[in-house]
């Protein structure tokens, strides 16, 4: 009987030393999945994430000999979810717009538009003009003169002014709205830029991990190769696999540094996102920024700077198609001269008198001007249609895009942890004795490979919301 308990507290003894041996076998990339951030709009479709199957338990380890020596732990992983927009991004995008030549060369066209509004506020449609002549005669002995001055100016048609003061208005908001979408054209620049950089981040923390890793785990061969238990050769497995992970971590610090670079390209040197979000995008700590308030956002982008800088070009093209139908003749002119006569003419001293000018209309000037104005109307409420076409089907891609990326990154949480689970069974199985590093490596490339793509994963729903918010027209502010 005795021997009986103490043969089953011995086995209990083994399996608890080889449950946390293998949990202390965890490796610094074991992470949760991330959470899916909150639609920005809740007036459109919600997009639920999966939920997870539920994996079944992990059957029981063999009983394994405890290792001779207890293996470092490593420190737990600091790594969160990439944020949606980073709080830096609106002054980022800021710095873009004002040295962006686009956005400037819209700005001048604004300037030259609302210039026109000083011919709406004059009382003339145009210019005053003064006109003067000579004229002498010789008859006999004296001399015949005759001297004229003139004073006009043009006049106003019937609704011509009113038609005018149309096209400066809406033509300043045809170029507020256009400059609206180059701010969305550089924001999703610098979107794009920002998740470059999030990716590249990503695979600099999966190849210092796996540095990490690959050297604790040269350590625990490196002790058996000292203790005899394997041959000496199969540390160079170890070794190789070192300089391999050196190699991948140089290369993601090489290409962290050029997604920083092409980022500040974009905006003169500004680099605020990337510091808001506490030196490196995903680290603990950081925040998104709400773009908009969620009852602001129409489930469809009816809002987006495209769609409304096609209705501010129909209505400048409108306005202009009044003006036009306002002026069917050219301004009519008014003029006041004064005349003067000295010696021998019919009439000798000063008089006063009133010149007008009214052209009269011709279809030879007014069908191009009309066939012009429709045409561009015509063209203006073409692309009016196009684009609300093109956002529509934007929205409905960027809300698919976005639940594949929350399911893909759910799945790919779901691997890695099978992967931590298959690696930390069998590195206990080789410090027993089990299988050889050669097997050991293949199984920590599987896990590799799964932290991978569990980061590209993370990066890639972190910009598919970006894309969302993109084609719902919003920009960080």
């Amino acid at each position: 009987m005795r021997r009986s308990l103490l043969a089953a507290a011995g086995a209990a003894a083994l399996l608890g030393a080889a449950a946390g041996d293998a949990e202390a076998q965890q490796t610094p990339l074991s992470r949760p999945p991330l959470a899916i951030p909150p639609d920005v709009n809740p007036q459109g479709p919600a997009l639920r994430a999966p939920q997870p199957t539920p994996r079944r338990a992990a059957p029981p380890q063999e009983d394994a000999t405890p290792p001779a020596r207890t293996t470092r732990r490593l420190p737990p992983p600091q790594v969160a979810a990439p944020p949606l927009e980073s709080a830096g991004l609106a002054r980022d995008l800021d710095a873009a717009l004002s040295i962006d030549a686009a956005a400037r060369a819209i700005l001048g066209q604004r300037d030259a538009v609302r210039s026109r509004d000083a011919l709406v506020r004059s009382p003339i449609p145009g210019s005053a003009a003064i006109g003067s002549s000579f004229r002498s005669d010789t008859r006999g002995p004296r001399l015949a003169n005759e001297w004229d001055v003139e004073l006009g100016a043009p006049v106003w048609l019937p609704g011509q002014r009113g038609a005018l003061a149309g096209t400066v208005s809406a033509g300043v908001e045809e170029q507020e709205r256009r400059l609206a979408l180059r701010r969305l054209e550089l924001a999703g620049l610098l979107r794009d830029a920002y998740w470059a950089v999030g990716a590249a981040e990503s695979e600099l923390r999966v190849a210092s991990d796996r540095l990490a890793t690959a050297r604790d785990i040269g350590r625990d061969v490196q002790r058996r190769v000292e203790l005899g238990d394997i041959a000496a050769t199969e540390a160079l497995l170890t070794r190789n696999e070192e300089l391999a992970a050196t190699l991948d971590q140089a290369r993601a610090e090489a290409a962290v540094a050029a997604a920083r670079a092409a980022y500040r390209t974009l905006t003169g040197g500004s680099d605020a996102a990337l510091r808001s979000a506490g030196g490196s995008i995903g680290v603990a700590g950081a925040r998104p920024e709400p773009v908009a308030s969620p009852t602001a956002v129409p489930a469809d982008g009816g809002a987006h700077p495209a769609i409304r800088a096609a209705e501010a070009a129909l209505a400048a093209a409108e306005s202009r198609a009044r003006l036009v139908r306002a002026t069917p003749i050219d301004n009519p002119e008014v003029g006041l001269f004064t005349r003067g006569q000295g010696g021998p003419v019919t009439e000798n001293g000063t008089s006063l008198g009133l010149r007008v000018r009214i052209p009269l209309p011709s279809e030879a000037r007014n069908a191009p001007r009309r066939a012009d104005a429709e045409a561009e109307r015509t063209r203006a409420e073409g692309e009016l249609i196009q684009a609300r076409r093109v956002v529509q089907g934007e929205v409905e891609l960027a809300r698919l895009a976005l639940g594949a990326a929350a399911r893909a990154r759910n799945l790919a949480a779901q691997r890695r942890q099978v992967a931590e689970q298959q690696l930390a069974a069998a590195r206990t199985a080789f410090r027993s004795g089990e299988i050889g590093a050669f097997d050991l490596f293949r199984v920590r490339q599987l896990q590799i490979e799964a932290a991978a793509v569990e980061a590209r994963t993370e990066v890639d729903a972190g910009r598919a919301r970006s894309r969302l918010n993109q084609a719902l027209g919003l920009v960080p502010n």
